[in-house]
């Protein structure tokens, strides 16, 4: 099923602003000391030669004392240098990257449990569940039967109709963000890049260079818009440089 870009974020912009309304030591060593010195014998005896036997002694000066050698233990001081602090980002930061084919590790298409399994397992219990009904009962997703899981302002849809599988209950598709909720949890959910809610539309376009800019249709109920593909779009406050993302899409969204 192709969706135009349109028709996409005409269908997404209705979820998101609906759900705002709901929900070493050192050693020195000193030198040996050597001291005294062998004197001649004096002798008055006539310069002739002096058998061995007759001979004086020979006179030894005492050793001299020798001094141990001294340590002297030195203690280096304790390090006045703090060690560096690193800063943790949030596990769902760090794992729930918003991207176009998945959301984190979960891709569209997956089976529902374990996506659900998967993000209960880092963002804890859901704050809401419609359980599986009727797809208008919430919202218009194709299919026969969809659901719609919520921690906070991040939103799973789950369906059995879309343009990654047909026939079979599976995970369609993300919105994070609630018009007028910035701030909520869970907070900081980022793409690869950087972009999160609350980024620059210049930042926006930093990283994705080619995507559409659109100030919405307000005949249509449509918000200012970017559009990067089929799969990832989202709402802006307007089109400026300096105005904000506000909601993030990734896959196949629902509408009227």
């Amino acid at each position: 099923m192709v969706r135009s870009p349109r028709r996409a974020i005409a269908l997404a912009a209705v979820v998101a602003v609906a759900g705002s309304a709901c929900s070493g030591s050192e050693q020195a060593t000193a030198p040996t000391a050597t001291s005294g010195t062998i004197e001649p014998v004096a002798t008055t005896a006539p310069p002739t030669t002096v058998s061995p036997a007759t001979s004086a002694p020979a006179t030894t000066a005492p050793p001299a004392a020798t001094t141990a050698p001294s340590s002297v233990a030195t203690t280096a001081p304790p390090p006045t240098t703090l060690p560096p602090t690193t800063t943790t980002e949030p596990l769902a930061v760090q794992e729930l990257v918003l991207r176009g084919d998945a959301l984190g590790s979960a891709f569209f298409g997956a089976a529902p449990d374990g996506v659900i399994d998967y993000v209960t397992s880092i963002l804890g219990g859901n704050t809401g569940d419609t359980g599986w009904v009727d797809p208008f009962t919430f919202a218009a997703c194709d299919g026969t039967i969809a659901r719609r899981v919520d921690w906070g302002v991040l939103s799973l849809l789950f369906g059995d109709q879309s343009s990654f599988a047909n026939g079979r209950r599976h995970f369609i598709g993300y919105e994070y963000g609630r018009v007028g909720q910035i701030g909520d949890e869970p907070e900081g959910l980022r793409t690869p890049g950087g972009v999160t809610l609350g980024s620059r539309v210049v930042d926006l376009l930093a990283e994705f260079p080619d995507a559409g800019v659109n100030d919405g249709e307000d005949d249509l109920n449509i918000p200012p818009n970017f559009y990067v593909s089929d799969v990832f779009y989202g709402l802006i406050t307007g089109t400026s440089q300096d105005d904000v993302v506000t909601v993030v899409f990734g896959g196949n969204g629902c509408g009227e």
